[in-house]
């Protein structure tokens, strides 16, 4: 069995010797040095209570400054950096703000506790190093910044739009007889993602900076050669007076007045893109009421007359009024054409109501019926007779038309030339305006019946007259009582009127169409007159006065009228009528 002990190797011993022997001497030198080192380094910090020597601050010396000197230093170095000028530029156009505004700030407690931490930092060799720069070198504390970039991308967007233009349009214009002009220019569009990346990197720099921003240009719709195209147009158009006749009449338009009216309207989608406009109602305004006139004129319709048993058709003309579109539409061609300044005026053509031709193809050309009624001369119921007929003398009934005395005639008035005549009230006889055109309403009646027409309205009187044709009568009360009929022939016809002291007649002329014959059946149903007593506060009591003593019976008769038409055909058609007897009037006192 062996043992682990063994006497020493002197060789081995000799070799470790130096070990033993200078083991402790090396570990105190070591001590040594490191306590000289720290004694130097707490020495330092002892000695540099304030910012190392030669510690500049985002190029600004604080070395040797106390905290508070140091405190006031970076924050006036933070003044001075969030009131640098950023400054953007696009051509002529400039937009600014201070680093600030665009969200800068400098940590003025941060920044001074980051000067201060150089040179007393936990690891000494960091420290000492820090001190030894400070002897002849720079000992450089970047400032503790922020920078808000949501703030700078707002201003960024603002600034961009602000920067942008829009490009300008050319335009043409007239101010009175001088032409303007605005000649395109391009626009430009600020890129602001590109503006904001520039802006933050120079607010980040914490130094003023002049930035130049990225644009893209931005064509105008028009052209110079639209522009060019239309103020030479317009330069035309108010280059000398436009003038407009008709009969003998002259209208003119001066240069002033004609720039006036006009306008310009821009279309960039058209052909031409620039297109001159007048205004309707400008141009309507430039006419006078006065000069309106002296053009208008009025259409004649073709008269159709009758002379000595001669029907005679005139010569229609038409009628001519203003139109104040026509005008302008005028001006504008003649304004802004090559051709000549003048031309006669458009308007509106208004026909006449009834032409020479269609006059002539009415095809009144002869008398197809008549008739006469007599009466007593002198009368003034003659007066209103007369009046009636003069009235409706030359009256022309088209194919389809109806006719209506009242209609036509009006209210028998004083102030229509009508004077108080007899007439029948209630079926006793008084004296009313307008008495007696009940006989023209008769004899005319008779002319329609004999001519063929188809009645429309009639009335006959109450009372059978004996002047007239039992059955074959008409009465007239205005508006109540009418006489209307329609001309349902293909023909037009003219009512011709004639009258003497002693009697009145009425003719119809057109062509003859029909053969007309009346059958009379005998009068039946007889009666005789009614009584009537009235009251007259006028007269005594207990008398009595006969106003209307009563005379002829009443009766009952049909009249039958035979229509013979030339392709064989025959019409009947009944008119019944029913008269009362003349009745008694007695008056007595009360």
């Amino acid at each position: 069995m062996q043992t682990r002990t063994q006497s020493p190797d002197p060789v081995q011993y000799g070799r470790r010797s130096p070990v033993r022997r200078f083991g402790v001497p090396f570990t105190v030198g070591a001590l040594t040095v490191l306590l000289l080192f720290g004694a130097l380094l707490v020495g330092l910090r002892v000695a540099r209570a304030g910012a190392l020597p030669g510690t500049v601050v985002a190029g600004t010396e604080v070395g040797g400054l106390e905290r508070q000197e140091l405190r006031d230093t970076v924050a006036g170095l933070a003044e001075e950096r969030a009131g640098s000028r950023i400054s953007v530029t696009r051509g002529d156009a400039l937009v600014g703000a201070t680093a600030g505004e665009l969200g800068y700030a400098l940590d003025v407690d941060a920044t001074v506790e980051a000067v201060l931490a150089r040179g007393r930092q936990s690891n000494p060799l960091t420290a000492l190093t820090d001190h030894v720069r400070a002897f002849g070198d720079t000992v450089t504390v970047t400032p503790v910044e922020r920078v808000d970039e949501a703030v700078v991308a707002a201003w960024a967007g603002g600034a961009a739009t602000q920067l942008s233009a829009d490009p300008v349009e050319g335009d043409v214009g007239f101010d009175g007889a001088a032409v303007t002009r605005t000649d395109p220019r391009p626009g430009f569009v600020v890129d602001a993602e590109s503006l904001r990346a520039m802006t933050l990197e120079a607010v980040s720099a914490g130094r003023p900076a002049e930035l130049v921003a990225d644009a893209r240009t931005v064509a105008p719709a028009t052209t110079q050669a639209d522009v060019d195209a239309a103020f030479a147009v317009g330069q035309r158009a108010v280059s000398a007076p436009v003038r407009l006749v008709r009969g003998g009449q002259v209208l003119e338009f001066a240069p002033q007045e004609i720039g006036s009216v006009l306008s310009v309207r821009r279309d960039a989608a058209a052909e031409p893109v620039f297109r001159i406009e007048a205004d309707v109602d400008a141009v309507a305004a430039l006419v006078s009421a006065e000069e309106r006139a002296s053009f208008e004129v009025d259409p004649v319709d073709a008269d159709i007359t009758l002379a000595a048993g001669v029907v005679t058709i005139g010569q229609s003309s038409e009628g001519f009024r203003f139109d104040p579109q026509a005008t302008m539409d005028q001006l504008l061609e003649l304004a802004t054409g090559d051709g000549p300044r003048e031309a006669e005026l458009a308007g509106e053509v208004v026909p006449p109501g009834r032409s020479t031709e269609d006059a002539q193809a009415l095809g009144i050309v002869e008398q197809v019926s008549t008739f006469t009624t007599n009466h007593a001369c002198c009368q003034s119921r003659v007066t209103n007779i007369h009046r009636i007929a003069d009235i409706v003398r030359g009256v022309v009934v088209e194919p389809g038309e109806t006719f209506s005395v009242n209609g036509f005639v009006g209210e028998r008035t004083v102030e229509n030339g009508f004077a108080a005549g007899g007439a029948i009230q209630n079926g006793e006889f008084v004296e009313e305006v307008g008495g007696g055109v009940s006989q023209f309403a008769t004899t005319m009646f008779n002319a329609v019946f004999f001519g063929g027409y188809e009645f429309v309205e009639h009335k006959a009187h109450s009372q059978y007259i004996s002047r007239y044709p039992e059955g074959r009568e008409a009465t007239l009360n205005f508006p109540t009582v009418d006489l209307k009929f329609r001309n349902n022939s293909p023909f037009g016809l003219l009512i011709d009127t004639s009258y003497t002291d002693t009697s009145i007649t009425v003719s119809i002329w057109a062509t003859k169409w029909v053969e007309v014959e009346a059958v009379a059946g005998g009068r039946t149903n007889f009666r005789g007159p009614e009584t009537t007593v009235r009251t007259n506060p006028d007269l005594p009591a207990g008398s009595e006065r006969v106003v209307q003593g009563g005379g002829g019976q009443g009766f009952d008769i049909t009249v039958t009228r035979v229509l013979r038409f030339p392709d064989g055909r025959e019409e009947r058609e009944e008119f019944f009528t029913r008269y009362v007897a003349e009745p008694r009037i007695i008056e007595r006192g009360s």
